[in-house]
């Protein structure tokens, strides 16, 4: 309209010029100035009807996609990677051990490989010397071992496959700390509150399934988020972080000025980049394990992550059971 007929709909005096004309009786004549009318005449309609049709597109979800869609470039790219990565890698087959190649021991009559015993060093250095038969056979029954009873070693390795069979609950148990389950420390659930001796461990396990991006940068001084291919959410180290900055003015009496902890294990998911976030969780000062099916295997089992340590005194412990419940 600018262009053709010099009027500028947004200029209060070009209004007012028609408004004059019209009071004065002034008659719609040319083409040209029937198709400025009706282009006046509609254009509040049309205005009204754009109107409408911008209201009703759904910007805040248009911008959320726009913010988002560099983490889920990003993702995918690293997704991929990851699978390029798994591909090219040459598939290794393992030899069987002796103990599953060898055939079974004739001796065995039920059936069972029996393992050899090492010979006693003393009977080895022992020169040979011609006995009965009798007694020979004697020494044989006697160096041979009861197949009833266990070994040290089996019993050991027994002990270390139940608990590694266990929940998170019996390795940190296990580690020595007495627990707390399903503490909340200023409204935020932390899943154990671990107490030693000397210091305090928050533990939080994700249970989230698939593949996450992690990314602990602040954007908008908002929370970090951990994103996937169709979702994201507030990031568990930030979680058990905000956990421990509030717990440490709280602490009071035996346990004031202890040392806090903070621990997420990763349960179910799997972390793609996670190779770069070790650096940046080591500068916040948290360990990130992993547990059952939770991944990369680059990521350190919980039970490697966890040491032995003090059990705490029934004071420290009542004590923090009352600020954590």
């Amino acid at each position: 309209m600018l262009h053709f007929w010099r009027f500028n709909p947004l200029a209060k005096s070009h209004w007012e010029i028609i408004w004059e004309r019209w009071q004065n009786g002034w008659v719609i004549q040319t083409a040209d100035e029937w198709m400025f009318a009706s282009i006046l005449f509609f254009a509040v309609p049309v205005w009204l009807t754009g109107g409408s049709v911008l209201c009703a597109i759904p910007w805040l979800k248009w911008i959320k996609v726009l913010v988002t869609f560099p983490f889920k470039l990003l993702f995918n790219h690293l997704k991929n990677k990851k699978k390029e990565k798994n591909t090219a890698r040459p598939k290794i087959t393992r030899k069987k051990s002796y103990k599953q190649t060898r055939p079974p021991a004739i001796r065995a009559g039920s059936g069972k490989i029996k393992h050899p015993e090492k010979a006693p060093e003393k009977e080895e250095a022992a020169p040979a010397s011609p006995a009965p038969a009798s007694a020979t056979q004697a020494f044989s029954a006697s160096a041979m071992p009861s197949h009833s009873h266990e070994t040290p070693s089996s019993t050991m390795y027994a002990a270390s496959s139940s608990g590694s069979g266990g929940s998170v609950m019996d390795v940190l148990r296990s580690a020595g700390y007495r627990l707390i389950s399903d503490a909340k420390i200023s409204g935020k659930k932390i899943d154990f509150v671990a107490v030693a001796a000397n210091h305090l461990l928050l533990c939080l396990v994700d249970s989230e399934a698939g593949d996450w991006l992690a990314d602990e940068e602040r954007f908008n001084n908002e929370e970090p988020l951990w994103f996937s291919e169709s979702n994201h959410r507030i990031s568990p180290v930030r979680v058990v972080l905000n956990a421990r900055d509030a717990l440490a003015p709280m602490l009071s009496g035996a346990a004031a000025g202890m040392e806090i902890k903070t621990m997420v294990v990763i349960k179910q998911g799997t972390i793609i980049n996670a190779e770069d976030m070790f650096e940046i969780w080591n500068g916040l000062n948290i360990t990130v394990c992993r547990y059952e099916e939770g991944g990369p295997d680059e990521i350190t089992p919980l039970e490697n992550a966890v040491s032995q340590v003090a059990p705490p005194d029934e004071e420290l412990y009542q004590n923090i059971s009352g600020l954590t419940g």
